[in-house]
Formats: structure tokens, C-alpha cells, sequence
């Protein structure tokens, strides 16, 4: 009799076993939590519970209360496609070649996405609107897609969203920068987006699920139902107080803005130089109040989607992270747009909300980069860590800002547009507390550095004057350089033996 309860014992032990292997409740899934990730298109880090009181964003301030803001949190790149191809497979940019598509990197070298991971694992994975920049990139690493337009053809996506339906119209350099019309959400394609995202929680809220959407909002144009501007008083809108290109600074980035791709501005603004070119200030004022408009939009799906969260009850296994993919200049340093390693282009708004850690408007002041969100949601998904990739977790941060290795971030810039004098040229920069600098170099002389950039950065965390050219700051060049070389040689080496295996594999 006592051998038939020890057999029956260790047959009833195996079979759970077998059960949580296969997926069942076991304890451990009991503590996964669920992921929505949210992105927003060229949003800065300008929401009203970080000390921004002129913008209106209730839901995104709600977020950030009830989570840890990283205010220091750097993309790799000033450009959505790299951007998001970057923070999605958790590889540098300078790793997979920043241009062209994931699918041809992960046909040689079968490397599993941040989505891909956790269908990996068991969840259910759902990719809503513009997640990655290419629709057609990393399919496979979802059970669900969703985008507006004919996603067999991404050329076909409508990705610039207007609501009147003869500015969708329109063709290139006629299309307007802006439009406010009296039109309800339904006739915009982000609330087309957030209402795909909350059925696929309401369908899917008993499964673990990473479910992710990307609101194209507040990209250029600035495109948002009439009662988002009329929130705002045009009068009243803060002042750009840095209107000028940094002395002595950049000559490279300023050879094109995307801003002279819409009507009017590419009669009047278009110019070879726009380090000589000013935006009028009727129309800048015009610009910056599309833009908080849009930002105000997205606020408002930002908040049905935890709303939806609580309830359908799922809150308190759901973690909420809310990123931007770059950052944006509204005319500031005589930039409208992004493109560029100043800091304005590269810090990004970051909020992390963990539903089992207190964090009571927790806020981080580390250098974080986006290419940690890999590991980071891996970590707050009850993940075991990855391996190949290029960012670290960021989870340690939420319990101690005191953790090492978070006192610089990189990022990097290649312009993509065709001008043969400037082509070839890669930005790389580092930010740390005291200074941004960021080197030039010509990818076809040897990696020779035609140009330096050194910007002593105060208070306001902007780059004004550039020092690189004087005597007293060329060990500290020397050093920062160094350290850039530290850091992208591992990458080189890795994107060197991506080139030969794709040799190989024609």
C-alpha cells in the first residue's frame, strides 16, 4: 500500500510538471504579465506631468504617476524605419546595417525579434498600425497583424493620415503641413488603430499577450479633429526659445528638411541651406499648435486603452510601456523634424509601468537607450534573459537608480538622401551629463572624421555653441572619441560577418 501512494505521489508530481511545461496554470505563469507596448511617431519628451504644463496629456501624465519616467532615454537613431528595426530586434543599427529591411538581415542570420521572443514563450503576439516602419518586415513573429491600407503593399499604406478626404488626396508637395477640421475620431486613421488594439483586448484578454500598437500621430501633417486645436490657445503657446542653428555647429543635417515636402513650404521654405532659412512665425505658430493638437489626440487613445485594461480587469497583469520612436524639433535650432543627433531628435519620452512594483511617479534620470527595451520587457514578462543582442535591461532601474552602467547613451545618424557630398557620412554621438559629441565620418575614406562636434550642455540641455575646435577640449575629444570607437567596434564586427554570410547565401 505505501508503494502505491509513493508511485501515486510521483505520478501525480510528473503530470503537473508536464502540465506547466505544455502551458497549463502553473505558478510561475501565474506571475507573467501581459505587455502593451505603445508608440508614438515623432513625439518629444513634452508631457504635462514632466513639469510641461502648456500641453494637455491627462492620460500619458495618469501613466507617468503610476510609473518610472526615464527622462534620459536616448533612441539609436533619428529616423523612424533604423529607429524601430533598432528597439524591435534589440541590435544597433551599426549591427544590422541601418538601412533596408529586417527580413533580409534575419534571412542569413535567424535572429528572433523582440515579438518573435515572446511568441517564442508561448504568447499571444499582435502588431496594431506602425510598428515597424516596413509592414512587411518580421511577419512571421505574429499571430496578429493590422495596419490601415493594402498591407501587401506598404507603398499603399495612407501612412500620413489626414480626415478630409481630398487632402488624402492630394499629391506630394501639395499636400497641406496641417489640418484642422470639424470631423469625429472615426474619420482618422489612429482611432481606426486604437479600436482594432481594443478588440484584440477584448478578444484576447485570457491569454498572455504582447500586444503593440504604433499611432502615427503626432508626424507630419499635423492632422487632428478641430476640438484638439481648439484646447489650445494659438497666443498663448509656449515660444521657441532656441531658434538658431548651434554656432560653429552641424553643416550636414541642414542640407534637407521635411518640412519642405508640403504645401507652401516647398514654394517658400525649400532651400539648399537651412541653416540660412527661417520658418515665418505666423506659420511656425501654426505648426507647433498642429502639433500639440495631434499630441493631445493621441493622449485621448492612449487613455481608452488603459481604460480598456481596467476594464476588462487585466490591469494588474498588464505592464504599459509608452515610448516615442525619435524626438522632434518645432523649429527649434532651425529644424522642423528630426534627423539629427542633437539631443531634441534623440531623447525620446519613456514610461515604464509595472503593475507588481510601487512606483509612485518614480523618476529616472540614468542614460537609457531604446535598444534596452528588448531585455527590459523580456525581464517584466517573466522571460529568461536573451541572448544576442545589443542593450541591456533596464528592470534594475526600477527598484534602484543607483545601478552602474548607465551614465552615457549613443546614437547615430546617416542622412538618406541621395546628395553625393554628404551620402557617406555617418554621424556617431554620446550624450553624457556635461557634453554631446558627436563625430563625422566618411564611410568610404576609412572611416576618415570630416567633422567634430562638442556641445558643453547646461540647464536647458540643448546644444548652443560647439567648442570642438578649441585647444583646451581635445583631450576631452580624445576621450569621448574613443569611447564612441569602444562602443560601435563589437557592432562592426558583427554587421562584418552579417556582409559575408549574405555573401555566401547568393
Amino acid at each position: 500500500m505505501e508503494n502505491s501512494n509513493i508511485f501515486k505521489l510521483v505520478f501525480l508530481t510528473l503530470l503537473s510538471m508536464i502540465i506547466g511545461y505544455l502551458g497549463g496554470n502553473s505558478e510561475s505563469d501565474q506571475n507573467v504579465k501581459n505587455i502593451l507596448l505603445i508608440i508614438v511617431d515623432d513625439l518629444r519628451p513634452e508631457i504635462g506631468a514632466w513639469d510641461q504644463s502648456h500641453i494637455k496629456t491627462p492620460n500619458m501624465d495618469k501613466l507617468a504617476n503610476q510609473g518610472t519616467s526615464f527622462t534620459r532615454a536616448f533612441c539609436q537613431y533619428a529616423n523612424c524605419a533604423p529607429s524601430r528595426k533598432s528597439f524591435l530586434t534589440g541590435l544597433s543599427p551599426e549591427t544590422t546595417g541601418h538601412r533596408g529591411s529586417f527580413n533580409t538581415y534575419n534571412a542569413v542570420m535567424n535572429h528572433t525579434s523582440l515579438p518573435g521572443y515572446f511568441k517564442k514563450y508561448g504568447y499571444y503576439t499582435a502588431s496594431v498600425g506602425k510598428v515597424y516602419h516596413n509592414a512587411m518586415d518580421d511577419r512571421d513573429s505574429w499571430d496578429y497583424y493590422f495596419d490601415v491600407g493594402d498591407l501587401d503593399h506598404p507603398e499603399k499604406v495612407p501612412w500620413e493620415c489626414y480626415g478630409l478626404v481630398e487632402n488624402q488626396r492630394i499629391a506630394e508637395n501639395l499636400r497641406p503641413a496641417v489640418e484642422s477640421a470639424d470631423l469625429p475620431n472615426e474619420d482618422y486613421n489612429d482611432f481606426q488603430l486604437c479600436q482594432m488594439a481594443l478588440k484584440q483586448l477584448e478578444e484576447n484578454k485570457d491569454k498572455k499577450f504582447f500586444l503593440s500598437i504604433g499611432f502615427r500621430k503626432p508626424h507630419l501633417p499635423f492632422a487632428a479633429p478641430k476640438r484638439y486645436w481648439d484646447r489650445y490657445n494659438r497666443n498663448s503657446l509656449p515660444k521657441v526659445v532656441y531658434l538658431n542653428a548651434p554656432e560653429k555647429g552641424d553643416t550636414i543635417v541642414y542640407q534637407w528638411s521635411e518640412l519642405a515636402s508640403y504645401k507652401w513650404y516647398s514654394e517658400h521654405y525649400k532651400t539648399d541651406n537651412f541653416r540660412n532659412n527661417y520658418v515665418p512665425e505666423k506659420r511656425r505658430k501654426e505648426l507647433q499648435h498642429g502639433y500639440y493638437a495631434c499630441v493631445s489626440y493621441i493622449d485621448d487613445l492612449v487613455g481608452l486603452l488603459v481604460e480598456k485594461l481596467e476594464d476588462l480587469q487585466i490591469e494588474e497583469k498588464t505592464a504599459i510601456v509608452l515610448l516615442g520612436d525619435h524626438g522632434y524639433h518645432l523649429g527649434d535650432q532651425q529644424i522642423w523634424g528630426k534627423h539629427t543627433c542633437y539631443h531634441l531628435s534623440t531623447n525620446v519620452p519613456l514610461i515604464v509601468y509595472d503593475p507588481q512594483m510601487s512606483h509612485d511617479n518614480k523618476v529616472c534620470s540614468k542614460f537609457v537607450e531604446l535598444i534596452d527595451l528588448f531585455p527590459t520587457l523580456a525581464g517584466l514578462g517573466g522571460l529568461p534573459k536573451p541572448d544576442k543582442i545589443d542593450g541591456k535591461s533596464l528592470v534594475p532601474l526600477l527598484d534602484n537608480e543607483n545601478v552602474e552602467g548607465f551614465e552615457v547613451a549613443f546614437n547615430q545618424y546617416q542622412s538618406f538622401q541621395d546628395d553625393v557630398s554628404i551620402k557617406d557620412l555617418m554621424a556617431y554621438a554620446i550624450h553624457s551629463e556635461d557634453y554631446s559629441y558627436i563625430e563625422w565620418q566618411d564611410l568610404n575614406d576609412d572611416r576618415k572624421v570630416v567633422q567634430q562636434e562638442l556641445y558643453q550642455l547646461k540647464e536647458n540641455k540643448i546644444e548652443l555653441l560647439n567648442i570642438a575646435r578649441q585647444p583646451e577640449n581635445k583631450e576631452i575629444i580624445e576621450e569621448l572619441s574613443q569611447r564612441i570607437e569602444v562602443r560601435f567596434s563589437p557592432f562592426r564586427r558583427a554587421y562584418d560577418e552579417y556582409v559575408q554570410r549574405l555573401k555566401e547565401s547568393n
